[in-house]
């Protein structure tokens, strides 16, 4: 349910999430306790924040989640169906506090209904607390970018996206790898090598359009998924890359190191074995190295078969 926004996040923001979603959770269960202990001693409550037509907005979970959807990261059916869930269950307890005071009694149809509510809203927001716990561990410790069985997630969903809407999709993957990284671990040492793999990552990161993804897909190797572009948009993009990493050095003990990449670029399509098209990326790579390194290749999918 979550997947998506996998292509969306990073590791601190995938963290910040599971603490918000545990504060916003255990706020919301102080708020049903008391919702239960009035309807239990048919006491009942003329606070705004539980009998007010608007009272989802008043409550922690509710200004948290408010905040949450105005990020076009979160408008997602997942959340709006957490926030939908969310309102119908104030405006459940509200009826049910109203009747209270009105006639001290409750409709014990609308209490089943009220707790039905609460129990699939519950189970929506742990899912979403799962996700966000799972999705910790979906990061490589060293980049901070989606690590490959992240990667592999999202190539999934987006095969699954193209084969939904047939021919009104694209999708674009690319394969980019350090060039000579050998030679800088070997000059240097490895704990150079893992700095130079994050000043990599951040620059990939940082240039790349909002809604594509970067994993590290293992050594010195990374993966670019990039949804909506054909081959024509996705090297502009790419090239985009390549050149702004090349121009900017690693500074090492006053020392610039000038790091590069090759890459290997191909459509991801609906008919393709995933596996397939990775496979044609990384041919693409190699014909990049072959024909000099620090240059990007485009193997069409029509043409590889």
């Amino acid at each position: 349910m979550f997947t998506s926004l996998l292509e969306r996040r990073d590791q601190a923001d995938v963290e910040q999430l599971s603490d918000e979603i545990k504060s916003a959770l255990a706020d919301h269960h102080r708020w049903m306790h008391k919702v239960s202990l009035a309807i239990a001693a048919r006491r009942p409550m003329k606070d705004r924040s539980f009998i007010a037509t608007d009272a989802h907005q008043y409550c922690y979970f509710g200004q948290w989640l408010r905040t949450l959807l105005a990020d076009e990261r979160f408008q997602t059916r997942a959340f709006e169906k957490i926030d939908q869930l969310h309102k119908e269950l104030h405006d459940t307890a509200r009826v049910l506090l109203l009747s209270l005071e009105q006639t001290q009694q409750f409709d014990e149809a609308q209490y089943d209904t009220f707790l039905k509510i609460q129990h699939t809203f519950f189970n929506c927001v742990l899912s979403m607390l799962e996700f966000s716990v799972i999705s910790k561990y979906q990061f490589d410790p060293t980049t901070k970018l989606l690590n490959r069985r992240s990667a592999n997630m999202l190539l999934a969903h987006e095969k699954v996206r193209l084969q939904q809407r047939a021919n009104h999709a694209s999708c674009c993957i690319a394969l980019g790898d350090i060039d000579k990284f050998k030679a800088v671990n070997d000059t240097h040492g490895h704990d150079l090598g893992d700095l130079v793999l994050e000043h990599v990552a951040c620059i990939f990161k940082a240039t790349i359009r909002k809604h594509d993804s970067v994993a590290r897909f293992g050594g010195e190797e990374f993966l670019f998924i990039m949804p909506g572009l054909d081959l024509t948009g996705t090297e502009k993009v790419i090239e985009r890359v390549r050149e702004e990493l090349a121009s900017t050095p690693y500074i090492h003990k006053g020392q610039a190191l000038t790091i590069t990449a090759s890459f290997g670029m191909t459509q991801l399509t609906p008919d393709d074995d995933i596996k397939d098209a990775v496979k044609r990326a990384d041919i693409a790579l190699y014909t990049a190295k072959d024909e000099g390194r620090n240059r990007t290749v485009c193997l069409n999918a029509t043409e590889a078969h």
